[in-house]
């Protein structure tokens, strides 16, 4: 028994750590970027050794993802109760839905991949990440819009455009000029009604 107490102890600690490391590196990131981050800062921000930090995370790239994962959710997207109820109501009402959780996903989730597209210009290993989120983002827009379209499944153009105009990036280039997240979603759910009818893809 005092060893399972002992190790159950250890793994709760060794949790406790990593959920540190991960909040002193999201900080760091987003107040400093990519390239002036380092591992021996996070680990003094974390209040940790640096071994402590690399037991927990192989690299930087690592990390940024950990960091990334954990502002989107712990749930898998499609689990998520406010990502299921893109299915319900009238056509209006899953896009406003669909705009209403895209929203919340970028107020969470858009800085700190801001840092991902920052470290993919110099670091392969980021790259490789950042075209794996893309491809499972874009797949999660396709079971989206799919909802939107009351299970039919969406045109790949249909898909692309939403895709495309829910990037992060966008979301910064609109923010950035002065629109209030209100807005945000106001011109999405019109961007994805007006999508909808240029590909006949009413339901």
């Amino acid at each position: 028994m005092p060893r399972r107490y002992q190790s159950s102890v250890r793994a709760e600690r060794a949790g406790e750590n990593r959920d540190r490391i991960v909040a002193a590196a999201h900080e760091l990131f987003l107040r400093q970027g990519w390239t002036v981050t380092t591992m021996t800062q996070v680990a003094v921000a974390a209040g940790l050794a640096r071994p402590t930090v690399y037991l927990h995370f192989d690299s930087k790239v690592d990390l940024l993802i950990a960091c990334i994962d954990a502002a989107l959710s712990e749930i898998p997207v499609r689990a998520r109760a406010d990502y299921q109820e893109i299915g319900k109501g009238r056509p209006a009402q899953r896009a406003a839905t669909a705009a209403r959780w895209l929203r919340s996903s970028h107020e969470r989730s858009a800085a700190i991949m801001r840092v991902l597209s920052e470290a993919a210009v110099s670091t392969p290993e980021a790259a490789k990440a950042q075209t794996g989120i893309e491809q499972r983002r874009h797949d999660d827009f396709a079971n989206a819009t799919s909802l939107v379209l009351g299970g039919r499944v969406a045109p790949n153009a249909l898909v692309d455009e939403l895709w495309a105009l829910g990037s992060h990036t966008m979301w910064f280039k609109l923010t950035e000029r002065g629109w209030s997240p209100d807005d945000w979603e106001t011109w999405f759910v019109r961007a994805v009604l007006d999508a909808m009818r240029a590909h006949r893809a009413n339901v």
